[in-house]
């Protein structure tokens, strides 16, 4: 770590399985304080990713960046077993044990908190054809599709007064 430069993860070949790579190392800076037991950190994380569109199944990058504040309480404070409802100073609280806290662990948490559940490699992709697997970015197919019917159909046909 570079005193005030934060610092650089490099976990380009660390296999994520399929949900997404890195194209670039995973740049953080933060900044760390200590408030009595606790340690309030602050950061800013940097990368691009290879994610898979869902609609259409190719590959493209998503730039990441994202900034966050989260404080970390020592383990002997962590709440007991029973069911408690969490406010939003507990959703951006964790625990740390022992007297490191592993920045890295930190940085990669955020990217998985900031990656969408359902990539699209563009707002408007229109995926595939269900029938003959062509793209439908790139042109339409000439599949005849067939209009689906459900129990409720039939609610169509009715008419209120």
């Amino acid at each position: 770590m570079v005193r005030g430069k934060g610092f650089l993860v490099s976990l380009l070949e660390r296999p994520f399985g399929n949900r997404f790579r890195f194209e670039t190392p995973l740049q953080s800076e933060v900044k760390i304080q200590k408030a009595g037991q606790s340690v309030l950190i602050t950061g800013r994380i940097q990368t691009n990713l290879r994610l898979q569109c869902v609609r259409c199944l190719k590959e493209f990058t998503y730039p990441l960046s994202n900034e966050f504040d989260l404080t970390l309480h020592p383990s002997k404070e962590a709440p007991s077993e029973e069911e408690t409802e969490l406010g939003r100073e507990e959703m951006e609280s964790s625990f740390f044990e022992g007297g490191e806290i592993h920045l890295s662990e930190i940085a990669c948490e955020q990217v998985f908190l900031e990656i969408p559940y359902q990539p699209l490699c563009q707002e408007g992709c229109r995926g595939l054809c269900s029938i003959c697997g062509k793209d439908l970015n790139l042109s339409l197919c000439e599949c005849v599709k067939e209009e689906f019917s459900s129990g409720f159909s039939a609610l169509k046909k009715l008419k209120l007064d």
